[in-house]
């Protein structure tokens, strides 16, 4: 077993964790302030669109971030990325407003809404980051 390639592989999902985490907090601070500031906390269609408004912000976000410091590739599709994420996205917004749909613990809305995200995001993430990392930013030199 290569302890260094095991090394350089955790860090890069450490790495991407903690740029995951910038754009979840850009996610959840537009969807918060959209919510917030129109009371609409359960339209799906709504919801739909706050969520693909967030998307626009933050894999621009997470494209420069993780081309720099978590793939550090100088050449990668900022195309290929937004698919990747866009899908990813869908599926993540799909999860989110079929988990906010069910508050099974009768939380506050806005707690939620939140916490539905979290999981959401969360979950979503780990399966993107393995396709960024074998398809989008794939480095050959490892």
């Amino acid at each position: 077993m290569d302890t260094k390639k095991t090394f350089n592989n955790l860090l890069q999902f450490i790495t991407y964790a903690l740029i995951g985490g910038s754009n979840e907090l850009i996610n959840l601070g537009i969807l918060n302030f959209l919510t917030y500031i129109t009371g609409i906390y359960y339209n799906k269609l709504i919801l739909f669109i706050f969520e693909f408004i967030s998307f626009i912000a933050y894999s621009i976000n997470g494209y420069f971030l993780n081309k720099k410091f978590t793939f550090k590739v100088k050449n990668s599709s900022y195309f290929k990325y937004a698919s990747v994420l866009g899908t990813s996205a869908i599926f993540n917004t799909l999860l989110f407003i079929t988990l906010n749909a069910h508050n099974i613990f009768n939380l506050s809305n806005s707690l939620w809404l939140n916490l539905s995200k979290v999981i959401a995001s969360m979950t979503i993430g780990i399966i993107t980051f393995l396709v960024n990392k074998f398809f989008v930013f794939k480095n050959r030199t490892l």
